[in-house]
């Protein structure tokens, strides 16, 4: 274990005898990371291999699994040696995609702060994310080459904006939802359809996103998020993480 390293409150100590070192379990099913993050292998080095491995299938097959991701970051906490930044991008991948749930902030909790200069480009995506800035997110995911290798992140993120229009706006015009959700005409009608949102009967090209009574019929500009900022994750982070 290298030296100045915690466990968390609760967590079993690594045995202090070296084990041998096991092969990756290529493939592992649902049940079977879940009973390695029950056992007392959660937090030992040899762990490490099969948890990255089930990230892999995470990113290849859209599926996701925080606790699993938090506890390789955990490991590499524990094991400053073994700790990959590749692999740490993609656990915060995963997480921007659950947007607008806490997982992204959960997983930065777990991040060094000397790491966040090399996932700047991660992190500055989940900012726009989190403050709405939509039209800005799709410019930067444009440019942005590690998202290639996460099965169904548009769609991901497509659901979240989405979201956020149904809660901010009672309706709003057709060229501006495009625009904020990055995608074609056509696939405007389809997500119309699956959101159960219409077009108004008065102005086709206006789209009622809510139907709930508001004190005011105009259209709503998106409001300010209540997440963490990324300032915020860096104060935290400092105080919490090792140097």
């Amino acid at each position: 274990q290298a030296a100045g390293a915690q466990h968390p409150a609760g967590a079993p100590l690594p045995r202090s005898r070296p084990r041998p070192a096991r092969q990756p379990r290529l493939g592992m099913a649902p049940s079977q990371t879940e009973e390695l993050l029950e056992s007392d292998d959660r937090y030992e080095v040899t762990s490490i291999p099969e948890l990255e491995e089930h990230l892999a299938q995470q990113l290849a097959k859209g599926t996701y699994d925080l606790d699993a991701n938090l506890a390789i970051l955990k490991l590499y906490l524990l094991y400053p040696d073994e700790a990959k930044v590749d692999t740490m991008e993609r656990i915060l991948l995963k997480a921007l995609l659950a947007f607008p749930a806490a997982d992204f902030s959960l997983c930065m909790y777990q991040v060094p702060e000397r790491y966040h200069e090399a996932l700047g480009e991660v992190v500055r995506l989940a900012q726009q994310l989190e403050m709405a800035k939509f039209k800005s997110f799709w410019k930067m995911a444009g440019e942005a080459d590690m998202l290639a290798q996460v099965a169904g992140w548009q769609d991901a993120v497509r659901g979240f904006i989405a979201g956020v229009v149904a809660t901010t706006y009672r309706s709003i015009r057709s060229d501006e939802l495009v625009e904020l959700l990055n995608f074609s005409g056509g696939d405007l009608d389809k997500l119309i359809k699956q959101r159960g949102w219409t077009r108004s009967k008065e102005d086709p090209d206006k789209i009622i996103v809510n139907t709930a009574t508001f004190e005011s019929k105009q259209e709503h500009k998106p409001k300010e998020p209540t997440n963490m900022t990324i300032g915020q994750y860096r104060t935290l982070v400092t105080a919490s993480t090792y140097a």
